[in-house]
């Protein structure tokens, strides 16, 4: 095969440099990898989807708390609880989950549960290969596929079939018995049939048998493919979301805006449509091609076949040259496009400034150079589809002139019938029409694998912090934290950039601490830790003596509850965020957390209650607002340590007493880490940490700090870095 042609074959078709890199998509640091489907979608991440809309549909249906409880254990069945890491826990609760699911699959509309060797199998980081991607180990999608197959084999042999019977029609029609005695025979009509018009009838019943049978066959192929083309975009979606679930936070702190759900969506995108150009592109034809040339070799000979197979060699290998040039002209036109979009946005955005200015004129200019820019880039691709077009039908009519003409040589010499030049008419046509998709499957395959290369240099990412193999949940039973020496450090462009260095700290069961320190130098970063959102480069954080980097990530951050300073709401209901605390609560729980957290009174009084969607990011609420919801939500959650972090920093004082008041009500009995900027929120707590240049320089009850004029808490009171 030449090399060009070879070359095309591997873009359109060899994925597997593809293949071996999405090998690496689960790593050694996270075994536990892409979730399979929904039943290894998260419990919690399962429960927050599905039950917050099921648990509403309850609550107007005025249904019992016990109902509730009832029903929501139905649901529990369709998560397995997920951890980045090893975690054999996990493993287990996945294997109980899909048996649950699989015993109320009447209430979900999910997939069939994988098998529990498939979950290991996930687990064990063979997740997005092309075998996985074309023969998952479901047996129901394994059935599709290979009713799709034999459905495709069917619908082309139908296919190939009608031009037969074209051709012996017109045989039998110019009284030739002997060209149609093989066929008669095989149809089992060789007896029934003997006259000329009779024959030639048969012939017409079976062309029209051949052509509803090949779309019949075609649409079925769709049909039951569609299935296994949905669900393995619906399967791989969940397991990339998963994944990047996983993935640090700093590093999805970093990415830019809207960098990562771009790669996400482009990427699943790309995943089907390599998948549907594969399987009803580029087999049918290979398959269709196969066919034609066997059958032309059989009934035509040896020379018209390989003048058939020269003939689509030099289509191809013209397609993919001219589409080749095509894709760098068209990619000059997009950019065109896109500046001169760039202009005319801009230009509107700053309409003040032109009128000032008086410079529409010369705006005006501006946008049009662009757009002459695009003009002349558009012209030059359709002047490259017009080359393209004729350059495919002189090379496709050139080799159906002399494939005809030697047919005509044939029956003049009587080694071929008059039926041979509609067989050739027909077969080369019908091959015709997929190989003019190959330039847009060229163009659309190499699209695709460029995203694909993106969505698999982001999932190659590996996380830091991760589950230690053998890692056990968290027990709390005094809820003491100590930091022991700890340092911790950012990456920059510049280097290493210090945060905490030989950082110590010891907060008591029930005790509550205000870290204080100037703006920026790091206090949010403690509770991040504390979380394991970073590892410590040095040192220890122990919760009642257990490192909590021995613990599970789950266990861990189901015992800790914070309200940040700045609450991130999801563009849903109230009532779906505050039970992101707590998914299995019932609506009364929800309300109780509401009026403990003093902001049931403001919800009643709005239209639609705890119904309300509360916008982007909660921005249809005020700060107060969103604090308090996020202190019901933590009293839904009722954790045994809390960590308050600058949450009254920028509240006017009637707001901050009533989040204040609330943060009493929440603080109640747990092990407390305030992070402070207000004095009214220092004075709430046992004791006070100061916090300077990466460590505690000092430490003791809130009154005798108060009241010490000399000490380091009264520096940063008088500096103003605390609000009076």
């Amino acid at each position: 095969m030449p090399y060009n042609v070879n070359r095309l074959c591997r873009s359109l078709c060899g994925l597997s440099k593809i293949h071996r890199q999405c090998r690496t998509l689960c790593t050694p640091t996270d075994p536990s990898g892409l979730v399979a489907s929904r039943s290894e979608i998260g419990r919690e991440a399962w429960k927050n989807i599905v039950w917050s809309r099921h648990t509403r549909r309850i609550s107007t249906q005025k249904d019992t708390p016990n109902h509730v409880s009832a029903e929501r254990r139905q649901y529990e069945g369709a998560g397995a609880a997920f951890h980045c890491g090893w975690s054999s826990r996990g493993a287990a609760q996945g294997s109980e989950s899909a048996a649950l699911l699989s015993a109320k699959r009447s209430h979900t509309s999910g997939p069939n549960i994988e098998r529990s060797d498939e979950i290991k199998r996930i687990k064990a980081g063979k997740v997005l290969t092309l075998r996985d991607l074309l023969w998952p180990r479901d047996h129901m999608l394994k059935k599709r596929i290979a009713i799709s197959m034999v459905c495709l084999v069917l619908s082309k042999l139908s296919t190939i079939v009608i031009p037969l019977c074209m051709s012996a029609m017109i045989d039998a029609m110019a009284a030739n018995p002997a060209a149609n005695a093989g066929m008669l025979a095989y149809l089992g009509l060789g007896g029934l049939v003997t006259t000329p018009f009779g024959i030639a009838q048969a012939y017409l019943v079976a062309y029209c048998l051949a052509r509803v049978s090949s779309a019949f066959f075609t649409e079925t192929r769709n049909a039951v493919f569609s299935t296994v083309m949905e669900r393995t975009g619906m399967l791989n979606a969940s397991k990339m979301f998963m994944k990047i679930h996983c993935l640090d936070i700093d590093f999805l702190i970093a990415a830019k805006s809207g960098e990562i759900s771009n790669v996400f969506t482009r990427g699943i995108k790309a995943i089907s449509q390599v998948l549907r150009i594969l399987v009803f592109q580029i087999v049918p034809t290979v398959l269709e091609f196969a066919m034609v040339t066997a059958l032309l070799c059989y009934k035509l000979g040896p020379a018209i076949a390989s003048l058939t197979v020269g003939t689509m060699i030099v289509y191809v290998l013209f397609t993919a040259l001219v589409t080749q040039k095509r894709m760098v002209l068209r990619k000059q036109m997009v950019n065109a496009e896109q500046c001169a979009a760039g202009v005319f946005t801009d230009s509107i955005t700053n309409a003040e400034a032109v009128r000032y200015y008086n410079a529409e004129n010369r705006e005006l200019q501006r946008y049009a150079s662009q757009q002459s820019d695009y003009e002349n880039n558009a012209v030059r691709v359709q002047q490259s589809l017009a080359l393209l077009n004729f350059g495919q039908n002189a090379i496709f009519n050139t080799g159906l002139f002399f494939s005809m003409w030697l047919t005509l040589k044939g029956i003049a010499e009587g080694t071929a019938h008059f039926g041979g030049l509609i067989l050739v008419n027909t077969l080369l046509f019908q091959l015709a029409i997929p190989l003019n998709l190959i330039g847009t499957m060229y163009r659309e395959t190499k699209t695709s694998m460029v995203d694909l290369q993106k969505f698999l240099n982001l999932m190659k990412h590996e996380p830091k912090v991760h589950d230690k193999p053998g890692a056990k949940d968290l027990v709390i039973k005094a809820g003491k934290i100590e930091f022991k020496n700890v340092c911790h450090a950012y990456e920059s462009n510049v280097g290493a950039l210090k945060i905490l260095e030989d950082f110590s700290l010891t907060v008591e069961q029930g005790k509550t601490v205000a870290i204080v320190g100037n703006s920026g130098t790091g206090k949010t970063t403690i509770a991040k830790m504390l979380f394991r959102f970073y590892e410590p480069s040095a040192g220890q954080i122990l919760i009642d003596g257990q490192d909590i980097r021995d613990v599970t990530l789950g266990s861990l951050r189901n015992a800790i509850g914070i309200v940040p300073q700045d609450v991130v709401l999801f563009n849903e209901t109230i009532e779906y965020n505050i039970r992101y605390g707590n998914p299995d609560a019932s609506m009364e729980d929800v309300i109780a957390a509401a009026k403990r957290a003093g902001i049931d009174e403001t919800i009643q009084h709005l239209p639609l209650g705890y119904d309300t969607v509360v916008g982007e990011r909660g921005m249809k609420l005020s700060g107060g607002e969103k604090q308090r919801i996020g202190i019901a939500r933590c009293f839904l959650k009722n954790p045994s340590i809390l960590v308050f972090d600058e949450a009254t920093s920028s509240l006017d004082a009637m707001t901050e007493h009533k989040i204040l008041s609330a943060f009493r009500n929440l603080s109640a009995d747990r092990t407390t880490i305030v992070i402070a900027h207000r004095l009214s929120s220092i004075v709430e707590a046992d004791e006070i940490a100061v916090f300077c240049d990466g460590k505690i320089i000092e430490k003791g009850e809130t009154e005798q700090l108060m009241n010490n004029p000399g000490g380091y808490l009264q520096q940063i009171i008088r500096s103003n870095q605390i609000i009076h």
